[in-house]
């Protein structure tokens, strides 16, 4: 039975974390092996000072950084620390399944990323996997219940699921993403094209706090320069130059005051030595990403 890692990053998220630990290490159904990677992203609330009352019934590591990673660090220095042949990323404000395990070691092969289902627990919402919204370069859920093997293009931030081997081989989560946004995204489109799929898993059901609409708009505006310099840095990895230049007029028309911060972010990363790398290495182009799912921009139109 290979040894599945859960790994969860932890930004501030003390009652949140141990609750969905607490989640994982108490269902009964589980007959497969399993180990929690922790890692504290430089949290300030003592997030993880409660977790000591599970290790005696779970491998549980904690990693704790004195300054910040952000999400797609955060979960390659978790990957880095597993044990598992197996990776769950999930979040530290998930609810698990009584028989997660057994579904997973179901389910898991060696091309395929899983996409837990995400359960709002609030109401009776379910998504399954994220569908590209090109140019914005965002994604919208899918929120139709498909039969497996349902390929979807882009996997469950909250519950992906993947062989060590395949995560290495994609390349792990884009380091040049700073703090929130598009990590999930980006690894997912290179994830298709490396030449693996995502294949939406309906009966894992993971059910997940959403932030109330305020609090989400608050945060959104808070870091909304650094979520634009993702986004923007996702389209330009892939996008033809006549699809970036409508990313960059929409960026621009929506949020002209983020506008030149997210440009100088641009500018001071590597992107244009990613896009060039990318371009040699991977199996597949953003053409034929197209091409596979007929995917066109976000008011319907063929894509440039």
């Amino acid at each position: 039975m290979p040894l599945i890692s859960v790994v969860i990053p932890a930004r501030n998220e003390r009652k949140c974390l141990r609750e969905t630990v607490l989640s994982i290490v108490s269902i009964s159904g589980n007959q497969h092996p399993f180990e929690i990677i922790v890692v504290d992203d430089a949290s300030s609330d003592g997030g993880c000072n409660d977790l000591q009352l599970f290790q005696s019934r779970v491998r549980l590591t904690v990693i704790q950084e004195r300054t910040r990673l952000g999400i797609g660090r955060a979960r390659n220095r978790g990957v880095l620390a597993a044990k598992g042949d197996i990776l769950f990323i999930t979040d530290a404000h998930m609810t698990f399944p009584w028989n997660w395990t057994d579904i997973v070691a179901r389910n898991v092969q060696s091309n395929w990323i899983l996409a837990a289902t995400i359960a709002d627990v609030a109401s009776s919402w379910r998504g399954f996997g994220c569908s590209l919204v090109v140019p914005y370069m965002g994604t919208s859920w899918n929120i139709k219940r498909q039969r497996m093997p349902h390929p979807v293009q882009i996997a469950s931030s909250a519950g992906t699921i993947l062989e060590r081997n395949l995560f290495h081989k994609i390349g792990g989560y884009d380091v040049g993403m700073i703090t929130y946004g598009a990590a999930e995204p980006e690894f997912s489109l290179r994830a298709w094209l490396s030449g693996a799929e995502i294949i939406s898993v309906p009966e894992l059901e993971l059910r997940h706090r959403f932030q109330k609409q305020v609090d989400a708009t608050r945060f959104l505006n808070r870091h909304r320069s650094i979520l634009m310099h993702n986004n923007i840095r996702f389209g330009l990895l892939y996008l033809s130059r006549a699809s970036s230049l409508q990313m960059l007029r929409h960026y621009a028309m929506k949020f002209p005051r983020n506008m030149r911060k997210a440009l100088k972010l641009i500018e001071a990363g590597d992107v244009w030595e990613r896009r060039a790398s990318l371009q040699k290495n991977l199996v597949h182009d953003f053409a034929w990403f197209i091409n596979k799912f007929d995917l066109t921009d976000q008011i319907g139109l063929p894509i440039l």
